[in-house]
C-alpha cells in the first residue's frame, strides 16, 4: 500500500537535487511523493517473464498452529551495553533533553533533504560497534545548499520530559562534498548513492539501547536528513521488544527519484511500470519511507517511555537473521505501517505465538507483500527485492518469490497472523465500540472518531486462515477519500481493531489502522484523530502494553 502526505500539511519541498517539484500521484493503492527529474529518463531492457506458477490451496490457522520457529541464519551478535535495570526507562527519562517542543517534532520535515543528506552502513548495532556515515551536499528545489561544513549528531528518541529526544554525540566540523546518485542500467531500475565514507562514530556504553536519528546538520545547526539507526539492548532486557520496519521504509523510499511504487515514464509522468524493483538501503531515507519514520516510530516509542515501558529494539532484518532472539521476550511489538515481511519474518511471528509470545500490532497493512534479500556490492542484505508479480520475479520459489502473502500462489494470507486483512486504503471515518472485553477497562461507549484520511484500515475475514476465536473491539463504516471510488469500487471500506488468544496462551492484538500509532502523541505529523479517538487509541494503547508484558497473557484474558 502507498504512504502519503497529510493534505492538511504542506510537506512537497524538493528532495533531489537538480530537480523540479515532485507531485502526488493517485493509483490503485493511494498516493505518494515521486520525484520528476528534469531530463527524461533512460530507457530500460525489458523485464523477463515466465509462465505463471499454480495457486495452492489456502493454508489455514489450525494448520499454522503447527508452525516452528526458522533456524538462525546467524547469531545475533551479543550486546555488549551494559545491564539494564528495572526501571531503565524512568531513569533515562531523568536525562536532559533536546530543544524540542511536541510542535516541533509536528513540523519537522525528515522527508526533505534540505542542504545535505546520508545513510549509514548498518540499520542494528550494539555498545562498540562503529557506524559509518555516507554524507553528500543535497540541495532543494527552491533553497541554495548553505554553504560551509556539516555537523552530524546522535539523538535518542524517547519521552525526556516532552522533549522527545536526548543527543549523546555530535560530530566536529565534516566538509561534505556534492556528489550524485546511480541509477542501475538493467530492468530492475534501482538507485544507490555510492558515496565514500564521511567519518565512522563508535556506539557508546553510554548510549542507553533504543530507537535513534542520526542526523545531519547544517553550519547553523539545522537538521538537513535524517538516518534511523537502532542500538540493540542486551536480549530480554525488556519483557516486550518492539520491531522497527525497516524494510517497509525503504520500499517508500524515493531517494533517486524512484521507489518500489514509481519512477518517471519516457514522457516525464509518474509510471508505476518504472518503479525500483529492487530497494537498495545504500541511500538516504526521504520521501514517504522518512515520513513514516515520524508517523509510526516517533510517536509511539515518546508515548511508550512517557509511561515508563520497557521496550527493547530490534529491526526486522535482525528478526529475519536471527528468529531466536524472540523467544527472550513474552511480547513483540509492531507500530505503524509494516507492509513488507519476508518468508522467514512471516513464519517467525506464527511461531512465536504458538510458543506463547503475545503480539500486538500497533498499526494496519500488515504482512501484505513477501520481499526477500539479496547482497548489494557494499555487504549482504543491502538490497531488498520486489517484483509484485508471479510472472517477472526470476526467483520462483515459494519462500522467496516477490508477491502478496495473500496471492492465491502463496495462499498465506495476513490475517494468519493479525486476525485480519486490508480492506482500504486512504479511508477516513469513525469506529464504535463493539465488544470491549473486561481487561481493556475503557468506557463501553469507547470511540475512534475522525480517523485520518490517511489511514489504510483492516478488518476481519472469515475464512481459513481466520483464528478461531477472533473477537471484535471496535468497528466502523468508512469513507473513501477519494469519492470517485463509491462508484468504481461499489462498497465502502470497513476498519476494526480486533483481539484472540491461541491454544498456547499467547495474546494478540491488531489495531487495524496504519495512523494508530500516531495518535500516541501530540509529535504526529500526520491528522490527529478526534479527542475522544485520541484517548481511546492512547487507553488502549496503554492497557495491552501493560498485559502484553505477562508471559502467555491469553490464559488470563476476558
Amino acid at each position: 500500500m502507498k504512504l502519503t502526505w497529510s493534505p492538511q500539511k504542506t510537506r512537497l519541498t524538493a528532495i533531489i537535487s537538480a530537480v523540479a517539484l515532485g507531485a502526488l500521484i493517485l493509483g490503485a493503492g493511494g498516493s505518494y511523493l515521486v520525484v520528476k527529474r528534469s531530463q527524461v529518463p533512460a530507457a530500460f531492457p525489458a523485464l523477463k517473464t515466465h509462465a505463471d506458477l499454480p495457486s495452492r490451496p489456502m493454508e489455514s490457522y489450525v494448520d499454522s498452529l503447527s508452525t516452528t520457529l526458522p533456524a538462525d541464519l546467524q547469531t545475533l551478535p551479543a550486546s555488549t551495553c551494559p545491564t539494564l535495570a528495572p526501571d531503565w526507562v524512568a531513569q533515562e527519562n531523568l536525562q536532559p533533553g533536546v530543544a524540542m517542543t511536541a510542535a516541533d517534532w509536528s513540523n519537522l520535515e525528515l522527508s526533505n533533504a534540505a542542504g545535505s543528506a546520508l545513510w549509514l552502513n548498518k540499520t542494528s548495532v550494539s555498545c562498540g560497534d562503529k557506524v559509518a556515515i555516507h554524507a553528500s551536499l543535497y540541495e532543494s528545489q527552491k533553497n541554495p545548499i548553505p554553504v560551509g561544513p556539516r555537523y552530524f549528531a546522535a539523538w535518542r528518541i524517547g519521552y525526556y520530559g516532552g522533549s522527545g529526544a536526548r543527543e549523546v554525540w555530535r560530530s566536529g566540523p565534516i566538509n561534505v562534498k556534492k556528489l550524485g546518485v546511480t541509477t542501475s542500467h538493467t530492468a530492475t531500475r534501482y538507485t544507490e548513492a555510492e558515496w565514500p565514507t564521511n567519518l565512522t562514530f563508535t556506539v557508546g556504553k553510554n548510549w542507553t539501547p533504543g530507537f535513534y536519528l542520526i542526523m545531519s546538520l547544517s553550519p547553523f545547526g539545522v537538521i538537513e536528513n535524517a538516518a534511523p539507526l537502532i542500538v540493540r539492548s542486551p536480549l530480554g532486557s525488556s519483557k516486550l521488544v518492539m520491531m522497527q520496519s525497516t524494510f517497509t521504509w525503504q520500499m517508500y523510499n524515493s531517494f533517486g527519484g524512484r521507489s518500489a511504487y514509481q519512477g518517471l515514464g519516457a514522457d516525464g509522468q509518474a509510471d508505476s511500470d518504472e518503479r525500483s524493483r529492487v530497494a537498495s538501503f545504500d541511500r538516504p531515507l526521504v520521501g514517504s519511507g522518512a515520513y513514516s519514520v515520524q508517523r509510526d516510530a516517533i510517536p509511539f516509542i515518546q508515548f511508550a517511555e512517557k509511561n515508563g515501558i520497557n521496550i527493547d529494539e530490534v529491526s526486522d532484518l535482525d528478526i529475519d537473521q536471527s528468529p531466536s532472539l524472540l523467544t527472550h521476550y513474552n511480547g513483540v511489538i509492531i507500530g505503524g505501517h509494516a507492509e513488507y515481511f519476508t518468508h522467514r519474518i512471516f513464519q517467525s511471528f506464527i511461531a512465536a505465538r504458538n510458543q506463547g509470545i503475545n503480539i500486538a500490532v500497533f498499526g494496519g497493512n500488515t504482512a501484505f507483500w513477501q520481499t526477500r534479500l539479496e547482497p548489494a556490492p557494499s555487504g549482504p542484505n543491502r538490497h531488498l527485492v520486489m517484483y509484485r508479480s508471479s510472472t517477472e520475479d526470476p526467483d520462483t520459489k515459494l519462500t522467496d518469490i516477490t508477491i502478496e502473502f495473500g496471492n492465491n500462489r502463496l495462499n498465506t494470507p495476513p490475517n494468519l497472523i493479525t486476525g485480519e486483512i486490508t480492506d482500504a486504503v486512504h479511508a477516513y471515518g469513525d469506529l464504535k465500540a463493539v465488544s470491549i472485553p473486561q481487561w481493556l477497562k475503557i468506557p463501553a461507549n469507547s470511540v475512534i472518531d475522525q480517523v485520518s484520511s490517511d489511514t489504510e484500515a483492516e478488518m476481519t475475514k472469515n475464512n481459513i486462515a481466520s483464528p478461531t476465536n477472533l473477537h471484535v473491539i471496535f468497528s466502523g463504516t468508512l469513507h473513501w477519500r477519494d469519492a470517485k471510488k463509491d462508484a468504481v469500487l461499489g462498497y465502502q471500506p470497513f476498519g476494526q481493531t480486533s483481539w484472540y488468544t491461541t491454544p498456547s496462551g499467547a495474546a494478540v492484538f491488531n489495531a487495524g489502522l496504519t495512523t494508530w500509532s500516531c495518535n500516541l502523541s501530540p509529535s504526529c505529523v500526520d491528522t490527529m484523530y478526534g479527542a475522544a479517538g485520541q484517548a481511546t487509541v492512547q487507553a488502549t494503547t496503554l492497557a495491552v502494553l501493560n498485559h502484553w508484558q505477562m508471559p502467555q497473557a491469553g490464559k488470563g484474558l476476558k
